[in-house]
């Protein structure tokens, strides 16, 4: 794909702007100030990635190495992917113990002390798979991290406080939620992004399209998952069954 290395960068306000919106979308806080302030159109993230509108896009690829593992970042246009050893890394908020089914699948578990004192691109980079809940770092602490971050950043001075606060209190405590799914799945489209988040403990699925600025009305479903079954690829199948469906 023809893109710009140095563009790749979060001291280029267009790429940072991309960032926030896809790299965190479980963090409604974040969205909502987004929205309000800084609305992105499907013109801008063409252009980012060179394709029109109604093209299906090879994801930008950027890699990491900490502590001689090597990341792979897949950026999308409306969501962002993980990849270590050729594995998709399972995303997901809770420090807990749960039975993957699924050998090709795992949460890194990268702790805050691994990416605290990395620059800042790698830090805002990694930030998404950093397990918040393995370490005895606050929302405060977070904050206080991702002001200093932020400041040498593109983003406008006037917002990094309250980016900050709204990114810190999504990635640590879920925007104030008192439950959540164990993971979500984002598969998208050239227009929207859609997720299917699995609830074991109801063993269902919540599938629903991300809220965007262009329309009011966001189409969701639950379905119940067979017992037994490998939850992560049936999400992935049914996701797309469902996406599908709406067309």
């Amino acid at each position: 794909m023809c893109v710009k290395t140095n563009t790749i960068t979060m001291m280029n306000w267009p790429f940072l702007h991309y960032w926030l919106y896809a790299a965190f979308p479980h963090c409604y806080g974040l969205r909502r100030h987004l929205f309000r302030h800084f609305p992105y159109s499907r013109a801008w993230i063409d252009q980012m990635f060179f394709v029109a509108n109604d093209q299906e896009i090879e994801p930008i690829i950027q890699t990491i190495t900490i502590d001689k593992e090597v990341i792979t970042i897949l950026l999308y246009r409306y969501h962002v992917e993980y990849r270590m050893d050729n594995r998709e890394l399972l995303l997901y908020r809770y420090h807990i113990e749960h039975k993957m089914d699924n050998h090709e699948l795992f949460h890194p578990r990268i702790p805050y002390h691994m990416v605290e004192n990395l620059d800042d691109e790698t830090f805002l980079l990694l930030l998404p798979i950093v397990d918040m809940f393995d370490i005895e770092y606050n929302t405060s602490k977070l904050m206080s991290d991702l002001i200093q971050r932020l400041s040498r950043t593109a983003l406008p001075k006037e917002h990094i406080e309250e980016i900050a606060y709204v990114l810190s209190v999504g990635l640590t405590a879920a925007d104030g939620a008192e439950d959540e799914p164990l993971w979500i799945i984002w598969q998208e489209t050239a227009d929207n992004l859609y997720g299917a988040e699995w609830w074991p403990d109801e063993g269902k699925f919540r599938l629903f399209q991300q809220p965007n600025i262009d329309c009011d009305h966001w189409p969701e479903v639950y379905l119940t998952a067979p017992e037994s079954t490998d939850y992560f690829s049936y999400g992935k199948q049914i996701l797309s069954q469902w996406i599908s469906s709406l067309f």
